[in-house]
């Protein structure tokens, strides 16, 4: 018998950095590639503007990811860009698809979060975001600051960029998931998508850590040796 999960649209992002803004030159990488995890929130298929216009902030969602900054700055840098499309739902055909009636609205949560559709292999109902409207309400938008706003050029037309942090179900922030929607200049959605960082390009993040656990535990005395020599502080991320 056919699963009955709804499988969504995933597209694995890759950026190859050759040269990066000298301001963010310090920002500890992983290498030279960094891969990006996009899952499509809605109901009709991303376009490849839509997928090319995530270029533009990848290295922003790593910079959050990595200095815990709610920022979200653009970082230039001079690279390449490939995406390949890892699951997808939808049919191809020819003609533009328009947007589907959702099989699974999305229905209120608390406190101004929205949860996904249940039955979403990619997006766990434990899953919240803050509510982003299928037209954009700019003055709430901004009062809730949660959420960091852009504006951006993608394909010769200026867009309005959301990111917001997802949550937990006990209202937790969950660390490296993301959630960013883009307006037209007509104030309704182009897209949505959830983001996140697959293991190899969150290898800094766990020596971050081990680095911030090092500067913050007490030193403890021993038996076996009356002085003890500690190694030169690490320098904090300045950016």
């Amino acid at each position: 018998m056919a699963s009955s999960a709804f499988i969504r649209e995933k597209h694995l992002l890759t950026i190859g950095i050759l040269l990066l803004d000298h301001r963010y030159a310090a920002l500890p990488r992983p290498g030279r590639v960094l891969q990006l995890m996009v899952t499509n929130l809605r109901n009709r298929p991303l376009t490849s503007t839509n997928i090319d216009s995530m270029k533009q902030s990848i290295l922003s969602l790593y910079h959050s990811l990595i200095t815990g900054s709610k920022d979200f700055p653009l970082i230039p840098f001079r690279g390449f860009f490939r995406s390949c499309e890892m699951a997808t739902p939808f049919t191809r055909v020819e003609q533009e698809q328009g947007e589907n009636t959702r099989p699974s609205p999305l229905t209120e949560g608390p406190a101004g979060m929205m949860v996904p559709p249940a039955g979403s292999s990619s997006a766990p109902p434990s899953l919240l975001f803050p509510v982003h409207p299928e037209q954009m309400e700019l003055g709430a938008l901004q009062v809730d600051h949660r959420s960091r706003i852009q504006r951006l050029e993608v394909g010769g037309r200026t867009v309005t960029r959301v990111i917001s942090p997802v949550y937990d179900s006990d209202g937790s922030e969950k660390m490296n998931r993301w959630r960013v929607t883009d307006y037209g200049a007509d104030g309704h959605i182009i897209m949505s998508v959830l983001c996140h960082f697959p293991k190899e390009s969150r290898r800094c993040l766990v020596t971050q850590g081990k680095k911030r656990k090092r500067r913050n535990d007490p030193v403890k005395e021993t038996s076996s040796s009356s002085s003890i020599t500690l190694p030169p502080p690490s320098k904090r991320l300045r950016l």
